[in-house]
């Protein structure tokens, strides 16, 4: 086989942007090692896939995945949350299974593989108490307009319904340090926007040094850039992030990614959630008090164990007065080594599926009615590729996508955009 061929690779990212951010690091590390990078799987002869394991369906599209391409006759790597808890599971015909760690250092491995066609197994190592966090060379290669930066990995609040810690391992945070001098490279290359990820973002504590503490640090750093949170806890955001966020509005974000989870006290506590819906709520008001323009988006499970008739219609009232700009929304299936009890209070397929689709209803009617407040107001948007002729798109400081139609190509400019139409959930502007 042709050397240079054996060298050519690409990445299928599956799941959340900790494993996009884990995408991009790992492209840069195969292009720095001589690998050469395709776009399509056709053209590569070595196929990395990423993979999520947050519900079961997350598990079926990662493991019809690895079968569909293990018949393609490639080099198949499988890493991330699906290969770590489920190594056992995936095709023997799979030469490397890494899992969730060793990710840093896949080049060596497939060097290895290349010189003596020996399987590669580390996904069944597992975590030390103490997991140290995986460094990643500084990233050079990226097709996207914004930088991501992993600054905390692994958990270890142990929800009932969460499969994660067990995936990802305990909590640990990467240096502030390495942070503010990795926003300091990226934006002097022309970055925009800087989004800070994690499995668990607003838990980053660098030896006593805070999340908080970071925002702070970020917020004096020189340069025409914004940052965006890409996820946050109720119980870990307060008045001072908040507050910090809404005054400084050119440089952060004004969207808020607040896992919610469910509206309903009695399953929050069986999810072992540490907030009640109140506090939810008064996080909301104290938000849209500072900037009513604010988005507040979150990720809810339907029909969770102990979801009766009577809770789910608490559910929806308590998330009228609420009121998301968006919602991940995902009907809640078993996870085993979870701690939720899968035999005690089940919701029927069906019943999850009609809730699902009620509540997927609201949300798209919340966020038709968050949009309308924008029409005949300008924003900022970050432009990203065309990926439709003739009409550029890109995100706002809300966070929603704005469409332009023009054949000026703005990829990776920020420029101010009038809104004047609303289609659908769609906002289409022209530029100021």
């Amino acid at each position: 086989m042709n050397h240079l061929l054996d060298k050519t690779f690409t990445v299928i990212n599956l799941g959340c942007r900790v494993n996009l951010f884990e995408s991009i690091a790992i492209t840069d590390q195969l292009i720095k090692a001589n690998f050469i990078y395709k776009t399509k799987i056709n053209d590569a002869q070595i196929v990395l896939i990423n993979t999520c394991t947050v519900t079961s369906r997350a598990d079926r599209k990662s493991r019809n995945l690895i079968n569909r391409i293990i018949k393609l006759s490639k080099i198949l790597v499988i890493l991330g949350c699906y290969s770590q808890i489920n190594w056992k599971k995936i095709n023997k015909n799979v030469p490397i299974i890494i899992g969730n760690n060793y990710k840093n250092k896949i080049p060596y491995m497939l060097n290895k593989y290349l010189e003596n066609k020996k399987p590669i197994l580390l996904a069944n190592k597992g975590f030390k108490k103490r997991e140290e966090f995986e460094i990643f060379p500084k990233i050079l290669h990226s097709e996207y307009t914004r930088a991501f930066i992993k600054i905390q990995d692994g958990c270890n609040f142990k929800c009932t319904y969460c499969l994660i810690p067990y995936a990802r391992g305990p909590q640990r945070s990467l240096s502030h340090i390495n942070i503010l001098e990795t926003i300091k490279e990226s934006t002097k290359k022309g970055i925009k926007e800087i989004v800070l990820t994690g499995v668990n973002t607003a838990g980053y504590n660098d030896d006593g040094y805070s999340f908080f503490d970071l925002l702070k640090d970020i917020n004096k750093l020189k340069g025409n850039f914004r940052v965006r949170i890409s996820s946050i806890e109720p119980f870990q955001i307060n008045k001072k992030i908040i507050d910090l966020i809404m005054h400084y509005k050119s440089r952060w974000v004004q969207e808020f990614h607040i896992c919610l989870q469910s509206a309903n006290n009695q399953i929050l506590k069986a999810m072992n959630r540490k907030y009640t819906i109140e506090d939810f709520i008064e996080i909301c008001k104290y938000i849209r008090t500072k900037n009513q323009l604010a988005s507040i988006t979150t990720d809810y499970i339907v029909g969770f164990n102990y979801e009766t008739e009577e809770n789910y219609k608490n559910c929806l009232t308590n998330l009228n007065k609420i009121k998301f700009s968006f919602m991940n929304i995902f009907p809640y299936s078993y996870r085993e080594k979870t701690n939720a009890k899968v035999l005690k209070h089940q919701v029927c397929e069906k019943t999850k599926f009609e809730r699902v689709k009620q509540i997927k209803n609201l949300s798209f009617q919340w966020t038709c009615e968050y949009l309308k407040k924008f029409l005949n107001r300008t924003v900022n948007v970050l432009f990203e590729k065309t990926k439709i002729q003739g009409i550029q798109s890109g995100h706002s400081e809300y966070f929603f996508i704005v469409y332009v139609k023009m054949k000026k190509d703005m990829t990776g400019q920020m420029a101010k955009v009038k809104i004047n139409k609303l289609i659908k959930n769609q906002l289409y502007g022209i530029i100021v």
